[in-house]
């Protein structure tokens, strides 16, 4: 029977220190607030903190990754998760957005267009609008917005414009009542295309006075052409082909 009472003293003790400790444990536990934490997901990392401090937390930054969906210094994930009981005191560690990557626009003025398009699909970067204006650089861009040197969101657009062949354009004289030679030298004078429609009969040197089917001072480009109709009566029609 000796070893029991040599057992006993052995057990006793340590049934002893276990219950206390775990009294000791229960009743700190006990002692301790708890509170909800909080959701700072979406929010900037200054007033999560600012939240976080309120609710008797504190709160850690881990890390920050890029994120084109969402903003720079914004929360994306946390832990422990939103809307669940912990003791005052703990942290909340959270990831935060860096933000969509900034890319620098290059210079494009004096690039044909397609070797603009090129450059610009090498660096994510898309051409929103082309403008065409008439230009002595035709076919290249001649201004671009914004310009090149300032960022942009990659994947975000520029819009180019682009130059065209000028084209010059001439307006009609007031030809009504004016003879035919007359009305021919003011055509070659201003480089007016023309040609004439004897509308089959042969050009009878007649003095004849002109009138037109177009109303005086229609402007009309360099490929315009407009015909002159000489009836046999003389009367002449002038109109645009």
């Amino acid at each position: 029977m000796k070893w029991i009472k040599n057992l006993l003293y052995f057990l006793i003790p340590v049934s002893a220190f276990i219950l206390s400790t775990y009294i000791t444990i229960d009743i700190v536990l006990k002692g301790q607030e708890t509170t909800v934490c909080p959701d700072v997901r979406g929010k900037q990392v200054e007033e999560a903190k600012t939240i976080a401090r309120n609710k008797g937390l504190n709160l850690i930054v881990l890390r920050y990754e890029r994120r084109n969906d969402v903003p720079y210094n914004h929360i994306t994930v946390q832990k422990p998760d939103a809307n669940i009981a912990i003791r005052k005191g703990r942290i909340i560690y959270v990831i935060v957005s860096e933000g969509p990557q900034l890319v620098e626009v290059p210079i494009l003025t004096g690039q044909p267009l397609e070797k603009a398009a090129e450059i610009l699909g090498e660096k994510l970067i898309t051409i929103k609008k082309t403008l065409y204006v008439p230009h002595e650089k035709a076919g290249k861009v001649i201004a671009q917005i914004p310009k090149g040197g300032d960022t942009i969101l990659e994947q975000g657009g520029v819009i180019l414009i682009v130059g065209i062949e000028q084209r010059p354009y001439y307006m009609l004289p007031a030809i009504k009542n004016t003879e035919t030679d007359s009305l021919l030298e003011d055509m070659e004078m201003k480089k007016i295309r023309y040609r004439i429609d004897y509308g089959g009969n042969e050009h009878t040197g007649v003095k004849t006075s002109a009138r037109t089917l177009i109303p005086p001072r229609t402007i009309f480009s360099k490929d315009n052409e407009l015909i002159i109709n000489i009836n046999p009566g003389g009367q002449i029609w002038v109109e645009s082909l």
